[in-house]
Formats: structure tokens, sequence, C-alpha cells
């Protein structure tokens, strides 16, 4: 393919692009688009793509906000991206500190028994019951975590 050009074309897209064409403009300029085949195909093409510019309503943000926008992301991902390790750190405690209160009932355990001699059930009754809670506990408390982070 042969590249094409004729310096007055910018001239020529400008006048139809503006709706002077072919009142609105010079006639060397006519007579120019009459006789040059690039002009021509400038003044055939140039109306269909004024028209379908009226048409379209899409307004292109300035650079400046797309920069600006861009550079507010990039800050937020990096920040996400920075505190994940401390939300992985935050999980581990919170099953460190679950297991650290089951360790501590179990060991209190045979304490806890004594203390409920009063009542018309046994102690041996409620392990099974505290075993069903710790159960739940443990497969509430990494549910809860993941409800209680905040999301995008």
């Amino acid at each position: 393919m042969n590249a094409v050009e004729c310096p007055r074309e910018h001239e020529v897209v400008a006048v139809v692009l503006s709706g002077r064409w072919p009142e609105g403009c010079d006639l060397a300029l006519r007579d120019h688009a009459a006789a040059c085949a690039v002009c021509g195909d400038v003044v055939a093409i140039a109306p269909a793509l004024r028209q379908d510019q009226r048409l379209s309503d899409v307004q292109v943000p300035a650079a400046g906000q797309v920069w600006w926008r861009s550079a507010i992301r990039a800050r937020a991902d990096a920040a996400r991206q920075a505190a994940q390790p401390m939300v992985w750190l935050q999980a581990v405690a919170g099953a460190g500190a679950v297991g650290a209160a089951l360790a501590g009932v179990g060991m209190m355990w045979p304490r806890l028994q004594g203390m409920f001699h009063f009542l018309p059930f046994t102690a041996a009754s409620l392990q099974e019951p505290m075993l069903l809670l710790t159960g739940i506990g443990i497969v509430a408390a990494p549910i809860a975590y993941y409800l209680a982070l905040p999301r995008e």
C-alpha cells in the first residue's frame, strides 16, 4: 500500500466536521477536494463521521483525571497488598487465642466438674455439650473472622 497524503487534508477535515462543507468554505478548497483523491475520500466519509459524532453521548475524561484515578487505584492496591500479611497474622493470632482458651478450659475441666455438684444433672453429662460447643466455636471462629473483614 502506498501512503498517499495531501497537505490540505486536515483543512478539508476541519471544514467538513465543523459543518461548513460545502457552502461555508472557499471555492478553491471545493475545487481542490473535487480534484484530489484523498480529499475527495475525506469529503465522502467525513459527514458520516460527523453524524456519528453528534449521535454519540460519550464524553472522554481528561487525561489528568484518568491519571489521578489510576494513581488512586494503584495506591489502594498497594495498601491492600501490604496489609495482606497482617490479615494472616491476625487470623493466626485469633486461632491461637481460641486454642489457648480451649486448652485453658481443658486444664480447668476437673475443677469445673466439682463446681456443678449442686445442679440436678452430673458434670459428666456436661462433657458432650461442651465438646459440641467447642466444635461449633472452632467452625464459627473462621467464618466470623471472614465476615468481619472489610470488603472492597
